[in-house]
């Protein structure tokens, strides 16, 4: 009985010190200032998007285990430099950007060893400003794979 004591309160406290994803730590410093933000379990997050739009991403939305959404109505100066500090900080890498009549996609990627823990997308035009951040579970290999297989085409000006 004491054995099964001890485990249990050992995995409480392991369970309670793990670390938050990255971008959770900056969607709760930052979420009183957003215009609409949501934080939501990937099951539930899935269950709102339409099959239909899912194609060659279901595998990489299966891998997904937490979504955070932060909207902001106005691309404010201050809140890219405090993610652009944050991005930088953290180490995260781009996987593309693209730019396209004054707006702005940004796709984002944390990585820990050939894991890839986080994605994050940044949308940002005139009048909005979006954040979208993904906890994951993905093998490097699996994104790059799932890029060439989509019909994404990126192409340098």
């Amino acid at each position: 009985m004491k054995n099964r004591i001890l485990i249990l309160a050992v995995a409480l406290i392991l369970s309670s010190c793990a670390t938050k994803s990255s971008f959770h730590t900056f969607y709760q410093e930052n979420k009183q200032e957003s215009d609409f933000s949501i934080s939501v379990s990937a099951f539930i997050g899935n269950m709102f998007i339409p099959k239909k739009d899912l194609g060659e991403y279901k595998s990489l939305l299966r891998k997904a285990q937490n979504y955070d959404l932060m909207v902001f109505s106005d691309s404010e100066a201050i809140l890219d430099k405090k993610l652009n500090k944050f991005i930088k900080r953290k180490k995260y890498s781009t996987i593309f950007r693209v730019a396209e009549n004054g707006d702005k996609v940004q796709l984002y990627f944390l990585k820990d060893n050939n894991m890839i823990k986080e994605i994050l997308l940044k949308v940002k035009s005139e009048n909005d400003y979006v954040l979208i951040g993904a906890k994951t579970k993905i093998l490097e290999e699996d994104l790059n794979r799932i890029i060439k297989k989509s019909e994404l085409k990126i192409t340098s000006n």
